[in-house]
């Protein structure tokens, strides 16, 4: 497809409204596998406050995932924000980017359940998988003649808008990696680069966002 054949253009709207779903049936599906273990009858405050202690994983697994999604909806809202129109071939890859979201759940719930570096890399692997199409679904869509002239994109901005989940996508790559190598504590301080890094980015684009077209 060039930009002088882009093709049968269609709204947006059923693409956004879609995407809001999955997004948040993904979101609250994390939340499904925090469950107390079943306490014996008589049990008192101390053996609640034990067995809530040993959750800890658990909710780190949900806050951290929670985040990394939630930040992934707000760069797919913004990206989406300068798209007037969508063709089909664009409707086939923000499908199959969020085929992948649907996975995040039951790789989170894999890993809060095994201390196995398998399920860490199969967690990170994922993590990778939608980054990396995010990053693909940016890439194809922030161009001509999809964007509208409601708001100003830059260069500069669809460059960080790609880079983003890209590098997200590069660190979850490579923590999967060193997890199968064994390197399993190195992968996890890797991980702790992606929601400043994320940040960062979303940072830098709501500032560019401002600039409206007159």
């Amino acid at each position: 497809m060039t930009e002088s054949e882009p093709g049968e253009l269609f709204e947006t709207d059923r693409l956004l409204a879609f995407s809001d779903a999955v997004f948040g049936v993904a979101i609250t599906l994390l939340v499904i596998d925090l469950r107390l273990p079943l306490l014996p009858a008589g049990s008192g405050d101390a053996a609640w406050l034990l067995a809530l202690w040993d959750m800890g994983p658990k909710l780190g697994v949900f806050a951290f995932t929670f985040l990394v999604v939630g930040m992934g909806w707000l760069g797919h809202h913004r990206k989406f924000s300068y798209v007037e129109k969508v063709n089909g071939r664009l409707l086939w890859v923000n499908l199959i980017y969020l085929l992948a979201l649907c996975l995040v759940p039951f790789a989170s719930s894999a890993l809060g359940d095994a201390s196995s570096r398998f399920a860490f890399a199969l967690y990170s692997a994922v993590m990778a998988i939608v980054d990396l199409l995010s990053a693909c679904l940016s890439a194809c869509v922030l161009r001509a003649p999809f964007l509208g002239g409601r708001l100003k994109l830059t260069p500069a901005l669809r460059l960080d808008m790609i880079l983003a989940p890209l590098f997200a996508g590069a660190i979850f790559a490579i923590a999967a990696a060193a997890a199968l190598l064994a390197y399993v504590r190195a992968a996890h301080w890797l991980l702790i680069l992606i929601v400043p890094a994320m940040a960062f980015f979303g940072s830098r684009a709501r500032k560019a966002s401002a600039q409206r077209t007159p």
